[in-house]
């Protein structure tokens, strides 16, 4: 099983969304049953209306292949302008502090929000970050070099300004 919270041995929103995340980056996932159903054989439980509205939160679309609609990660994965979307409306509405020491940012979220910013800003794939890591309600980034941390922390920061 991924993590079991504390409370109840279930795994935890943030916990069920990173799990969304990695099934349809690395699985042919066509309808939100099949999700449901990826989901239940790592143990996370799942409905369809939970799944519905995560997919919805996630940005995840439908595409079509020869084999028929397939679900794939975020938007802004196929469209720069959409990316720059996402990570300005995930900050705005989920970050409420940024920091950054050295090569690391730290982000600290609204309660279960992490996953949902870290993979906005993982999608917008700014040259700048090597990677990020998300919990419950906060983000490490890792930069690539102190001056790319800097234009990074310098960028976000403009993009959570911006009306």
């Amino acid at each position: 099983m991924i993590g079991a919270s504390a409370r109840n041995g279930a795994p935890s929103k943030s916990e069920r969304r990173r799990a969304i995340l990695e099934l349809v980056r690395t699985r042919t996932i066509r309808t939100q049953d099949d999700l449901v159903a990826a989901l239940r054989r790592r143990r996370v439980p799942a409905t369809q209306a939970t799944v519905s509205r995560d997919i919805r939160d996630l940005g995840l679309l439908r595409v079509h292949d020869d084999a028929g609609p397939r679900y794939v990660a975020a938007a802004a994965e196929l469209d720069a302008a959409a990316a720059s979307e996402r990570v300005h409306r995930a900050l705005v509405e989920h970050v409420q502090a940024l920091e950054f020491v050295d090569l690391l940012g730290v982000m600290h979220t609204a309660p279960g929000s992490a996953p949902l910013v870290a993979a906005a800003i993982d999608a917008g794939r700014f040259e700048e970050l090597a990677g990020s890591v998300a919990g419950d309600d906060t983000v490490l980034m890792v930069a690539r070099s102190r001056p790319a941390a800097q234009r990074l922390h310098v960028r976000l920061k403009h993009m959570m300004e911006r009306p």
